[in-house]
């Protein structure tokens, strides 16, 4: 095995030189496969040479060779071990030098990785990494955080190549401070597991953080102090970003509407895509999670604290530890009022009123360890996840003028290991291994009092309360083995697993009469559901690797027995199915600056225990459900096409996608609704869903107004059926939005920026008497005003425009205003701010939800005008 290794080692060696013979430093010198995945890297001494050493295999290479102010060098090498090449740089001219120099000092290109200058796009005001991030040409973040390049979701986001937070990156740019960042860099065809080099064709994209040298050096504490009226907020950050250890620690509180759970989500991938984990899943709720579409300092009344320990441990021989440990202890206050209209073809329009006052309490712990080896010759990975999220809701209720109080405990536990490894069998072959083991229970409680439905479920008569319990567990196992190898431009793969799911369900209602005793309502409202799921599936895909993309086709063959029992009704139900599930992928990179993607993919699901109980569950004060259907079977359908095109020199980026689901469905549920009650049950229907999309942005920097500009845009159209009082109605949604962002330095020391979203539904559903027809309208504006007074002081003033019209109906408009003012003394290592959110006092919120027959005015108050004074520190 020593031998044949060595006899595919290839070494390179060479010179840079420019025209006239003088050497070239500092170039950059990169050996590529032909799918461009990049397989070494090296740099030019002050001599102009270099070396490169690399393990090859059975196809073409590459060598790369760029340099600042000269054209880029691309050949192809023979694999033959020890050769010299003389490599000759001719000099780039530009016609509009002073252009090309701001370029070059605010984006590059090297290979699949394009890297943003921090400094090239930092401002005065910004404290964190994500400040800059989200200003870059060609990147938008979400209001969630998930970031996005040029369309496509990012997967990972690195420190210095790290893998610190996994999907839950949000932790990283929002801690890093920018002072510590010299590039962001975007990978890409992302594929971090080298020992699947030239096995997989990658169309990941993930984010580099690159840090400065002296952040590599030293440990940052920092933090901040704020309080206001009746407002408080705090942090401290530890951050160590050693070769060998880098971690990311932070304790935060506030109570002024900054959302620390969050920041704790999962925004990414899991790093094992062959299998994916299971959510837990919960029947029961307050009705009570309809938010307002706007940003959350302005209407979340909280108290939020959260602790998070992040510990990324560089082991020898290509071993790394990584530890995260983290706590949520959360209180949230919902106040709100809905009134709700329905519009049925066969009936009157049905309307209801309903105003709450909640609160919710979070504890919650997070635990998980990962193991990892990353070599070219093996990789392993295991990583435990341990999660306690324990959630406290109360409150009060009035619906149409009845009121009763509310209380709902939920008890969570999941654990789960997974475990991958990659192992390279000499030079064409791998075998890789993928497991899966996961484990969680569900403990829910609805308790109303007094009693509600009492025409349901005590023959009319008054009684003191309702209890609606509902008890899950679930166990998951999946196991495979894959076999891949290579020849020439193809690469073959199989694989064989196996996969086994049960559910259990357990749920009962009771009900307190007035003479204080507990009993069961009936068997009708009892649930003892166990399911069973075997699956035996293969895994056959080809893979043509072209000479700037890829072809992949993919059939995964699965037989899936399924059973699933009530103990109550003495039901018993077998179901055997086979699938082939086939995916083709095309991928190919058009010049130097475009990218042409297709997917064709054909799945099935199936439902699960949530999908089948038989007896009713009380879900919230006002809705039974129950089912009466055969399994549930989705046939999904999906056709998309991306065209990408960037073109970094001149900070121009655009993308443009269109996509095709069909879906078909089994049954379909059908709701019956009054004032006061909607019952849903689940029928054998045979069901099908059509959409079709289109959706396109673009991202230019115009160097010689010093202006940043974006806009997107996107059309959905979908029609299905729905099912309302007993009449199928089909159904036909249009939506269409833009929006657009601008930003410009007006002089040296000012900057404005404009955001703009524009949106609007149309909704028609036929019916009997005609067709029904809702059109809705959504703005939002918002307009930043940054100013630099002198070195020391400096202030920004920000408007927010929200506005909602629905056919029939006034426009309805929310307006805020915010200031911020900052003061940093000079050789200081701390600052001040001032801060005010919510200048003009706005103390109301209404928003408009609208579909084809369902209009609801959704009504909650606002958090009052808040000052804050805050003190930022490092140590």
């Amino acid at each position: 095995m020593v031998l044949l290794f060595a006899q595919n080692s290839l070494s390179i060696s060479g010179s840079v030189k420019d025209s006239i013979g003088n050497p070239i430093a500092s170039a950059s010198v990169a050996v590529v496969n032909q799918n461009g995945a990049g397989i070494t890297f090296s740099t030019t001494n002050d001599k102009g040479l270099f070396k490169c050493d690399f393990q090859s295999s059975n196809e073409n290479y590459f060598i790369k060779v760029t340099a600042i102010g000269f054209q880029l060098f691309s050949k192809t090498i023979e694999q033959k071990h020890g050769q010299h090449l003389s490599v000759m740089l001719k000099q780039t001219s530009y016609k509009l030098a002073e252009v090309t120099i701001k370029s070059n000092n605010k984006i590059s290109l090297s290979s699949d990785t394009l890297k943003y200058s921090v400094k090239g796009f930092q401002e005065s005001n910004d404290r964190v990494i994500g400040d800059v991030i989200n200003r870059l040409p060609g990147i938008k973040v979400d209001e969630n955080g998930a970031i996005s390049y040029n369309g496509k979701r990012i997967t990972n986001v690195y420190i210095d190549g790290d893998n610190l937070l996994d999907g839950r990156y949000k932790m990283a740019t929002n801690n890093v401070p920018v002072g510590a960042v010299e590039q962001v860099q975007v990978i890409e065809r992302d594929q971090p597991i080298k020992a699947l080099n030239g096995y997989v064709s990658s169309n990941n994209v993930s984010l580099n953080i690159k840090l400065t040298d002296s952040a590599r050096t030293m440990m940052v504490n920092s933090g901040y102090v704020g309080a206001g009226n009746k407002a408080y907020t705090g942090e401290l950050n530890n951050l160590i970003f050693d070769k060998k250890i880098k971690a990311i620690n932070t304790f935060k509180a506030n109570n002024i509407g900054e959302n620390l759970e969050a920041e704790q989500a999962s925004l990414g991938q899991t790093f094992n895509n062959e299998i994916s984990l299971k959510m837990p899943q919960t029947f029961l709720s307050m009705e009570s999670e309809n938010l307002p579409n706007m940003k959350e300092k302005y209407y979340l009344l909280n108290n939020d604290n959260s602790g998070s320990l992040n510990a990324l441990v560089k082991l020898k021989a290509d071993w790394g530890l990584r530890l995260n440990l983290s706590t949520l202890q959360l209180k949230r206050k919902y106040q709100y009022n809905n009134a709700v209209n329905y519009f049925l073809g066969n009936a009157d329009t049905i309307r209801f009123n309903e105003t709450q006052d909640n609160v919710y309490k979070l504890n919650q712990w997070h635990a998980e360890a990962q193991l990892e080896k990353n070599s070219k010759s093996i990789y392993l990975k295991n990583i435990t996840k341990f999660e306690i999220p324990k959630w406290n809701r109360n409150g009060n209720t009035i619906q149409n003028e009845k009121g009763f109080g509310q209380s709902q405990p939920t008890n969570q536990l999941s654990i789960s290991n997974e475990t991958s490894v990659v192992k390279a069998l000499g030079v064409n072959n791998i075998l890789q291994y993928n497991g899966l083991v996961q484990y969680y229970k569900v403990e829910e409680n609805l308790n109303i009092t007094p009693g509600i439905q009492k025409g349901i479920v005590n023959n009319g008569i008054d009684y003191l309360s309702l209890n609606q319990q509902a008890s899950t567990k679930n166990l998951f196992v999946n196991q495979s083995a894959t076999f891949k190898t290579k020849f020439n431009r193809f690469v073959l793969s199989a694989a064989a697993g196996i996969s086994y799911e049960q559910n259990q369900l357990l749920s009962n209602l009771y009900k307190t009469d007035s003479t204080n005793n507990t009993v069961l309502v009936g068997n009708q409202f009892k649930n003892d559901v166990i399911f069973d799921q075997l699956g035996l599936y293969a895994k056959i895909s080809a893979l043509y690797l072209l000479e700037k993309g890829s072809i992949n086709v993919e059939a995964s063959p699965t037989f899936s027995n399924i059973n699933y029992t009530d103990s109550d009704r003495g039901s018993s139900n077998k179901n055997n199915y086979f699938l082939l599930n086939p995916i083709i992928e095309f991928k190919k990179i058009l010049g130097k600056y475009s990218e042409l993607n297709g997917r064709f993919a054909q799945q099935t699901q199936f439902g699960q225990v949530n999908d089948i109980y038989n007896g009713g569950i009380l879900v919230n004060y006002r809705q039974f459900n129950v089912n009466n259907r055969p399994l549930p079977k989705t046939d999904i359908t999906n056709f998309n096409v991306r065209y990408a095109y960037r073109k970094p020199i001149k900070m121009l980026f655009y993308n443009f996608i269109f996509s095709y689901d069909k879906t078909r469905q089994n049954f379909i549920n059908s709701f019956t609704i009054d004032s006061g009650l909607t019952e849903s049950i689940a029928i054998d229907f045979q069901n099908k869903t059509h959409q079709y999309s289109l959706s396109g942005n673009i991202s230019k920097y115009v160097f010689p107004l010093e202006l940043n500009f974006s806009a997107n845009g996107s059309l959905r159209m979908q029609k299905g059926n729905s099912f309302y009082n007993e009449e199928i109605t089909p159904f036909k949604t249009y939506q269409m939005s833009t929006g657009f962002s601008l930003r410009k330095k007006l002089l040296s020391k000012i900057t404005i920026s404009i955001v703009g979203d524009l949106s609007k539904s149309i909704n028609k559903q036929e019916s009997l008497s005609g067709i029904i027809t809702n059109e809705t309208a959504n703005e939002k504006i918002k307009g930043e005003w940054l100013q630099n007074l002198s070195e020391e002081i400096s202030y920004s003033v920000s408007y927010n425009f929200v506005s909602y019209r629905q056919s029939l109906h006034q426009p309805v408009r929310n307006q805020f205003l915010d200031l911020n003012l900052k003061f940093a003394p000079t050789h200081w290592k701390s600052f001040f701010e001032f801060q005010c959110i919510n200048l003009m006092d706005q103390q109301n919120y209404q928003q408009i939800n609208s579909t084809a027959n369902q209009l609801s005015v959704y009504q909650m108050p606002l958090r009052p005008r808040t000052f804050l004074i805050k003190y930022f520190f490092t140590l």
